[in-house]
């Protein structure tokens, strides 16, 4: 056979492959890698792979140009993640060899609700393995997952936070805002741990500070873990098995204010407590704080109420109290009052003098009144009080009664 150009056997090459491939479309499966993405440009190179455990089983190149480049932010929109390495799509492709750059896949369309589907399906393996490995940290209730965080108590008031967030981000600014405006004058020592919140590698970052908080020895009321600015589709760290276990059974109350505008990620499901912004995060702390001196508030007017109303019982019954004393003192005094007159009334009539008036005389001896002539002997001397005088006599003779 004779030998012939590259030229023409790349030209024999892409006929063959236009009379094979030319007009037509395939749904296919594949894995994304290595993405060159040219938004200003309108068009992104990309490596398609399929695998199977750690081999290899096919790899394509290819492209998304300017004409279907919209597709990207239409998956973006529709699956709240951003079109990166590693995800798995459901793609319709068509085939074209180019002599100079050879064979490559051109994306027509992407399918959401495959990405969707299997990214749910990712969770929910996640989640699963959470359950399986971890049942002292995270377990099911009802179909609900409850977590060892979410049942830690919460003080009555949060005044020590640990926060992590990354530096100079637009997040980290919004929470201290937050805290620092608020018209209850509520005062937070907010320590920073700052590190890389999302991309790659983020999880590790993040239960790197969790680790560093519980290593510190200082005691925090709650550690509050917030994201702001930037995309909003890049929250696939919160989303990782690491980082869930680690919040699931971390030992301080774990807030969260990632920035999400649709979904829940695992660390939100996972975690203490969950809300939409850093801002949030930090008027949740605020409306915590505000629940307590509430109740404080509550339980002093309740206090007050129950005193006036004790001072108020106890008023009316020492008035009442009183009035019995009074009329129980009154009726006393005045029966006493009678007692005493009756009493004076007898003692009138039982005095010696009036007695006397009356025609009776009083014996005496040696002073004393005599009252029985058995006490007597005859030539006793003896006294005769009379009404107008005194007589001296001296017995002569005793007659007693038989």
């Amino acid at each position: 056979m004779s030998p012939i150009r590259l030229s023409d056997l790349a030209f024999t090459i892409q006929a063959l492959m236009e009379d094979a491939f030319g007009q037509k479309a395939f749904w296919v499966f594949a894995e994304t890698s290595d993405i060159k993405n040219y938004p200003d440009r309108g068009y992104c190179f990309l490596t398609l792979v399929e695998r199977s455990g750690r081999d290899t089983l096919a790899k394509l190149e290819a492209c998304i140009w300017r004409k279907n480049y919209h597709i990207i932010e239409q998956f973006e929109a529709a699956t709240q993640v951003a079109f990166a390495r590693n995800i798995k799509l459901l793609l319709l492709v068509s085939v074209a060899f180019n002599p100079v750059y050879g064979l490559r896949l051109e994306i027509l369309r992407i399918d959401h609700s495959y990405t969707r589907g299997n990214l749910e399906q990712e969770r929910q393996a996640t989640l699963d393995a959470l359950v399986r490995d971890h049942p002292d940290r995270v377990w099911l209730e009802n179909g609900e997952y409850i977590t060892a965080n979410q049942v830690l108590p919460c003080p009555p008031v949060i005044q020590r936070v640990a926060l992590i967030a990354a530096p100079g981000s637009d997040g980290l600014r919004d929470f201290r805002h937050e805290l620092q405006h608020t018209i209850f004058g509520y005062r937070f020592t907010v320590d920073e741990y700052l590190c890389q919140v999302q991309g790659q590698g983020a999880e590790r970052a993040i239960v790197g500070q969790l680790e560093k908080i519980s290593g510190s020895g200082v005691h925090y009321d709650a550690v509050v873990m917030v994201r702001g600015g930037g995309s909003q589709l890049d929250f696939g760290s919160f989303d990782t098995y690491l980082l869930g276990q680690a919040v699931a059974g971390y030992n301080v109350p774990i807030i969260t204010g990632i920035g999400h505008e649709r979904n829940v990620s695992i660390t939100d499901m996972l975690c203490h407590r969950s809300v939409k912004t850093p801002t949030k995060a930090a008027a949740w702390l605020i409306d915590h704080n505000r629940s307590f001196e509430e109740s404080c508030l509550r339980l002093r007017d309740r206090l007050a109420a129950a005193a006036r109303d004790a001072l108020l019982s106890a008023r009316e019954h020492l008035d009442i109290a009183t009035e019995r004393l009074r009329f129980v003192g009154h009726n006393y005094l005045r029966n006493r009052h009678t007692e005493l007159t009756e009493k004076a009334v007898t003692i009138r009539h039982l005095d010696p003098s009036n007695v006397l008036r009356r025609g009776y005389a009083l014996l005496l001896r040696h002073g004393r009144v005599q009252t029985k002539a058995s006490a007597l002997t005859a030539g006793d001397p003896v006294a005769i009080q009379l009404v107008d005088g005194l007589i001296t006599a001296t017995v002569t003779d005793i007659e007693t009664n038989a």
